[in-house]
């Protein structure tokens, strides 16, 4: 099953970066979660950059739920959300709230921005 969606591992900034494009499935959340754990084995560290900037929405509830899971899975200690709607903004912080995602969490407004953020959390 090809996916429209994007992950890679930057190897220049040593962290995770997924796009998503257009809607994002329930299906796709499971299947981007596997390909995490590859992604992250071995590496120094456990940071992902999410970017949100030509996103649809979420299938459904469960999608959501998932793909906290997988997040949580691969063990991330930081996620960067790069260009979030207002919804999105507020449903991920109601998870974080809820601690139903684990790794701590910042919403900006470009890659660079995220680079810089995650770059300054690492110990």
């Amino acid at each position: 099953m090809s996916m429209k969606h994007t992950l890679h591992y930057d190897d220049q900034h040593q962290l995770v970066v997924q796009t998503i494009i257009g809607l994002f499935t329930t299906d796709e959340a499971k299947q981007m979660g596997k390909s995490y754990i590859d992604l992250v084995k071995g590496k120094p560290f456990r940071q992902i950059i999410v970017d949100l900037r030509v996103a649809g929405k979420m299938e459904n509830r469960e999608t959501r739920s998932i793909a906290n899971d997988m997040l949580n899975a691969a063990q991330f200690s930081d996620v960067a959300f790069v260009g979030a709607t207002a919804a999105q903004r507020m449903i991920a912080k109601v998870l974080m709230k809820l601690g139903s995602l684990k790794a701590d969490s910042n919403f900006v407004k470009d890659m660079e921005e995220a680079y810089n953020w995650l770059e300054k959390r690492r110990k």
